[in-house]
């Protein structure tokens, strides 16, 4: 959430900040001396929380997930603007599951067992766009007509 690292008072005080921020501005979270584990946390507003972890530096990343069962991908996600996505409504978690998640990381520095985790290879995704030639074909099609 900035380049300084921060201290963090409590699992509900960090996903309280999270949710106060623009909707492109997360948190990442590891040790001040080391880049694992870490774990990312963003919050989209009438979704919930996303959760990505890496408990290592060979991790592919886990998503905690509210369950390990998928509906078909609905929620867009852009990707840090290189690519638009459509995401499964199971990875979006509740305020009571991400604090049980991120209390667990942070006493532990790993994934809760008693939570569902999937790799980021696991669950199922469209791409909508990827690449900026992507993206501005699929704006000039999607343009709203008054922009015209």
């Amino acid at each position: 959430m900035s380049d300084a690292p921060i201290p963090i008072a409590s699992a509900q005080d960090l996903l309280a900040d999270v949710r106060s921020r623009p909707v492109w501005d997360g948190a990442s979270i590891s040790a001040v001396d080391a880049g694992y584990p870490r774990l990312h946390v963003d919050w989209h507003e009438g979704r919930g929380f996303v959760f990505q972890c890496y408990e290592d530096e060979e991790s592919w990343s886990d998503f905690l997930v509210t369950s390990p069962h998928f509906s078909p991908p609905s929620i867009e996600m852009e990707l840090g603007g290189q690519a638009l996505e459509r995401w499964p409504r199971e990875l979006f978690v509740t305020a009571e599951h991400a604090t049980q998640a991120l209390n667990y990381f942070l006493e532990h520095g790993r994934q809760d067992p008693a939570l569902e985790w999937i790799r980021i290879d696991g669950f199922p995704r469209e791409t909508v766009w990827e690449g900026r030639e992507g993206r501005e074909a699929w704006e000039r099609v999607n343009r709203p007509k008054s922009d015209c």
